[in-house]
Order: C-alpha cells, then structure tokens, then sequence
C-alpha cells in the first residue's frame, strides 16, 4: 500500500455508481489524492465463443466502456479542477483487476446494491476487500436516506494488531470528515438463538475486564493523537459483527480491520469483517494488518 497512491474508483455503469463515483471523489480530494476511474471489460466469454480466431469482437464495448469513463472524468474535472484525474479500462473480472491495481493506490473504492434479508451485498465487494492490497470501501448506502449531519464514524477493536490499524485509520477518516469517532468493544456472548441482530447489544459498564481496559486505553490513544477529535467508546456484550451492524446502522462510516486468514495473505476474510460488509447498510472500509 503506497500512502501517496491514488484514490482507485471502480464504477459499472449502473444507477449507482454515481453514488460510489461521488463517495470516492471527496475521498480523493480530502486526501489530497490523484483520482483513477476503472471500469473493467470481461470478455473471457468472447475468447470462448470465438476461440482462436483474431476476431476483435470486444472492440465495441471497449470503446463503449472508455467513452464512458471519459464522460465521468470530464464531470468530476469540472467540478474540482485541481483533481487530478485519469481512467483506465481493463479486461478481466474486477477482483484480479483491482487486486492489480491495490498494490500502489492508497484506496479502492467498490459499490454495492442495498438489499433486504440476509447477505444484503453480493460478492464482488467482499472478493475484492479479501484480497486488495490496501483499504477497500465498500459504498453501499440508500440514495433516499440522507445521512444524519451529527453521524459518527463507528469502528470496532478486539485488541488483534488488525483491529488497531483499523482505528487509527477510522480515526483519521473522522478527523477528516469533521465527525466523531465511535470505538465499539463488543465482549462475545452465547449465539443468539433466535438468529443474529434479533437481541440488540447490551451495554455494558465492567471496565474491570481486561479487554474492556485495553479499548480504554485504544480510547485514550486516539484522543491523544487527533486534537478536537470527539471519541467515544461502547463497551457491550453481543457477537461483535452484530455490535458492529447495529451500533453503525445511522453511521457515515463503519471501519473494520481483517487478519485475513489462509495459505496467502487476503484468501479470507475474518468473519466479523466478512459479516458486516455483507450485512451493514452503510460505507464499509476495510483494512488489513500489514504486520
């Protein structure tokens, strides 16, 4: 991950990437950042049909996807004329490719359809989080709701090195939106019976506990480190992706740190970060432990 790298956008073209396009744009302008626009082009189907006949049956839709992209980066350069903005069309499917391009971008931002029931966000957003090789926002918020001017940027710690990553990070993005920071400690409970998020999370005041204590002090960290910073803590006992959806439903930004787990880095998700990208209804941002 390159902390001077670009703002990387990924947009489809649907009703929504104008969401996830503008979501990424104030990203990028906050950081002071380059902005890269990338839509990718899968033709594997094409090379199938066709097999090894020179046929340029993808030349259309390429030239379709770049007229696009042009469209999208002369309306983002009107309205911030110091951004610096480039686009880029790719062939493949989008996870590879935005894998590909994670390596030197500060960000890959993604969007995400809201759906009701359970597994809310399909399976681009989580793919590309898991194996991305610096933060991924997963954009997924309802264009109809507007979100409240007081909403925090909730974030959650369990004392791994992964999760301390992810508040210092949540704590800069709060320090950047002009927002608050929630610390959300969710001490795990028996499974819920009756399925997850049917029992709200019971807070609780056992500062005693010594994990409570290290959130404390995770609290008192951050405070030091961003001056006018309002943060909070939320000590609770529920199933922490649980905590972490409930607790960030009204957010403008949840933040979750992953570990990852498997034979390489980023194969798998954690299962808190995995649960809440596919069940939370607002921006997620995951970050990985880099060690």
């Amino acid at each position: 991950m390159r902390a001077d790298g670009p703002v990387v956008v990924a947009l489809d073209g649907s009703p929504h990437s104008a969401l996830t396009l503008d979501w990424g744009v104030h990203e990028a302008v906050r950081r002071r950042a380059d902005l890269l626009l990338v839509r990718t082009v899968d033709d594997a189907w094409q090379t199938m049909a066709w097999s090894w006949y020179p046929v340029p049956v993808g030349a259309d839709l390429e030239t379709r996807v770049k007229e696009y992209l042009d469209e999208q980066a002369a309306f983002v350069e009107e309205r911030h004329p110091g951004l610096h903005v480039e686009t880029r069309a790719m062939h493949g499917r989008v996870a590879p490719c935005l894998r590909e391009l994670s390596s030197d971008a500060a960000l890959v931002v993604v969007g995400a359809r809201v759906r009701t029931g359970p597994g809310r966000t399909g399976s681009t957003g989580v793919h590309v989080a898991a194996h991305a090789r610096c933060p991924v926002a997963v954009v997924r918020s309802d264009p109809f709701r507007a979100t409240p001017a007081d909403a925090a940027v909730v974030v959650g710690v369990d004392g791994s090195s992964a999760s301390l990553v992810a508040a210092h990070l949540a704590a800069r993005e709060a320090w950047m939106l002009g927002r608050p920071l929630r610390v959300v400690h969710a001490r795990a409970t028996i499974p819920d019976p009756y399925g997850r998020g049917s029992v709200p999370p019971l807070a609780t005041d056992d500062e005693d506990d010594p994990t409570h204590r290290a959130a404390l002090a995770v609290v008192d960290t951050l405070r030091a480190e961003h001056e006018g910073l309002t943060v909070e803590l939320a000590l609770v006992d529920d199933d922490p992706a649980d905590a972490l959806v409930t607790l960030g439903a009204a957010a403008a930004l949840v933040v979750v740190g992953s570990r990852g787990l498997g034979s390489f880095r980023g194969m798998l998700l954690g299962s808190v970060s995995s649960a809440v990208l596919r069940e939370a209804t607002v921006p997620v941002m995951v970050v990985h432990d880099d060690g």
